[in-house]
C-alpha cells in the first residue's frame, strides 16, 4: 500500500468519516411547569408519533423549568454523537422526575408537540395530581408489575 493510501485509511479511521449520516435537526426547547410553576429538575424523552427507523433518541434534562433538546445517535461501532435539537416531526413528550434510572412508573406522558424547519419552542404543563410512590425496580415494572 502507498503511503498517501495508509494516511488516507488511518484519517478516515481517526474522523470516524461516514459513521453517521447527515440528519438535519431543529432547535426544540421550552419550559416545563406543574400548577404554573418551573418544574425544578427531571428529563424528557421524546417519542416519536411515526417512528423514522433511525436509531436515535431525542430527549432533554429539565432544569428550573427550562430544556433544550438533543438528538443522541449510537453508531455500529459502539461511537455516540449528541447534538443539539431534533428532527422534523411529531413527538410524544413523556417527563420523569430526577431519579438515578433504577425506579420506573413516574413517568408522565403529555400532548403531542411537533417540530418544525426552524425550530419549534414549546410549554410543557405536568398534570396536578403526579404518579405517586417511590415507583418500581426497573426489572420489576418491565415484567408488568404496578408500581407502588
Amino acid at each position: 500500500m502507498t503511503r498517501h493510501a495508509t494516511a488516507l485509511l488511518i484519517l478516515v479511521a481517526m474522523t470516524g468519516c461516514g459513521e453517521f449520516e447527515k440528519l438535519e435537526l431543529h432547535p426544540l426547547s421550552g419550559t416545563v411547569t406543574r400548577k404554573g410553576k418551573p418544574v425544578r429538575d427531571g428529563g424528557i424523552i421524546f417519542l416519536p408519533v411515526e417512528p423514522s427507523g433511525r436509531a436515535l433518541t431525542v430527549n432533554a434534562s429539565v432544569r428550573d423549568g427550562t430544556f433544550e433538546a438533543v438528538t443522541d445517535r449510537t453508531s455500529a461501532t459502539g461511537r455516540t454523537l449528541i447534538e443539539p435539537g431534533a428532527p422534523r416531526g411529531r413527538y410524544k413528550p413523556v417527563y420523569h422526575p430526577q431519579s438515578d434510572g433504577s425506579k420506573g412508573g413516574l413517568e408522565v406522558e403529555l400532548e403531542t408537540i411537533e417540530v418544525a424547519p426552524g425550530g419549534v419552542v414549546v410549554r410543557l404543563e405536568l398534570p396536578e395530581a403526579m404518579p405517586s410512590g417511590t415507583g418500581q425496580p426497573r426489572d420489576e415494572h418491565s415484567a408488568g408489575k404496578q408500581p407502588d
